[in-house]
């Protein structure tokens, strides 16, 4: 089995879309990550987690004890975080993680031990060109791993 046998479409966002269509997509659609685009082509992946660490502020990232007392009107006021942000606002600033993908003809253990190496749950596939193929998921992979 190859990665063009477990591929499927899957959402994908432009870098400078607006940062809540971002959190819509794996909030709504209840995806773990969206695939972020720069003209056209695959950027990186932007994981839920990655949406959360921008929304949440640093002290209660430190100090976790103090988000108990953290009440639900300051919560909506995380979500307001993301007003007049963009997807690129969104990615980590300091090292942008490797872009997880893969060849078309990758093994399924090719597209495990990618996947895996970069802690990702979503891998890119990629023609010979570099443009976007399509998508595998964790989840995916790991029903044509243990069925």
């Amino acid at each position: 089995m190859r990665a063009s046998d477990l591929m499927e479409d899957y959402p994908s966002i432009d870098a400078s879309a607006p940062a809540e269509e971002a959190a819509r997509i794996i909030g709504v659609e209840r995806r773990p990550a969206v695939l972020v685009l720069s003209e056209g082509r695959p950027l990186t992946v932007l994981p839920g987690s990655q949406v959360l660490t921008f929304l949440i502020p640093g002290y209660l990232q430190e100090d976790p004890s103090l988000v108990r007392v953290y009440g639900e009107k300051a919560a909506d006021a995380c979500a307001a975080r993301l007003v007049g942000k963009t997807v690129k606002d969104l990615l980590p600033r300091d090292r942008r993680p490797p872009m997880p993908k893969v060849g078309r003809d990758a093994t399924v253990m090719e597209c495990a031990a990618v996947m895996a190496a970069l802690h990702s749950p979503l891998l890119v596939v990629v023609d010979e060109d570099g443009a976007l193929a399509g998508a595998i998921t964790a989840s995916r992979l790991l029903s044509a791993l243990v069925a």
